[in-house]
C-alpha cells in the first residue's frame, strides 16, 4: 500500500511540473512578442517614413522632400549652413509625418545630425531605416 501511494505522488508532482513549465512558456512568449511588435512596428515606420521623404512632392515641378535636402547640402559644400538649412526642412516634415515619434535624421557619411527631436542616448529600442539619394546615404532612427 505505501508504495502505491508514494508513486501516485510522485506522478502528481511531476504533472504539475510540467504544467507550471508550460505556462511559464506562454507568459514569456506574450511578453516577447509584445515587444518584438513594437520593435517590427518602430521599423517599418522608420523605413516607411524614409520612403515617403524620398517621394513626396509638395508640388509636381518640385524636388522630393530627400532631394531637397541632398540638394541644399550638395549646394552648401556639406557645410554647417547646408546641414541648418536641410535640417529645417526635415524638421518640418518629420514632426508632422512622425507624430510625436522621437526621432534623429543623420547623413552617414558626413556623420551630421540632420534633424533630431530628441537625444538617442535616453533610448532604449532604436529602429532604423536608411535610404540613398543623389549619393547621400540617409539614415533615420525612430524610438518611443
Amino acid at each position: 500500500m505505501d508504495d502505491k501511494g508514494f508513486i501516485f505522488t510522485i506522478d502528481a508532482v511531476m504533472a504539475l511540473i510540467i504544467i507550471f513549465i508550460a505556462l511559464t512558456a506562454v507568459a514569456s512568449i506574450n511578453e516577447s512578442s509584445l515587444s518584438s511588435s513594437l520593435q517590427i512596428r518602430l521599423l517599418h515606420n522608420a523605413q516607411d517614413t524614409l520612403e515617403t521623404m524620398s517621394t513626396y512632392k509638395t508640388c509636381p515641378e518640385e524636388f522630393t522632400v530627400l532631394q531637397n535636402i541632398a540638394n541644399i547640402l550638395s549646394a552648401n559644400k556639406n557645410d554647417q549652413t547646408g546641414i541648418k538649412e536641410a535640417g529645417q526642412i526635415a524638421g518640418v516634415y518629420l514632426n508632422q509625418t512622425l507624430n510625436g515619434t522621437k526621432y534623429n535624421l543623420t547623413e552617414a557619411q558626413l556623420n551630421a545630425t540632420i534633424a533630431a527631436n530628441a537625444d538617442m542616448r535616453e533610448a532604449n529600442d532604436i529602429a532604423v531605416g536608411v535610404k540613398s539619394c543623389d549619393g547621400y546615404v540617409f539614415r533615420l532612427c525612430v524610438w518611443d
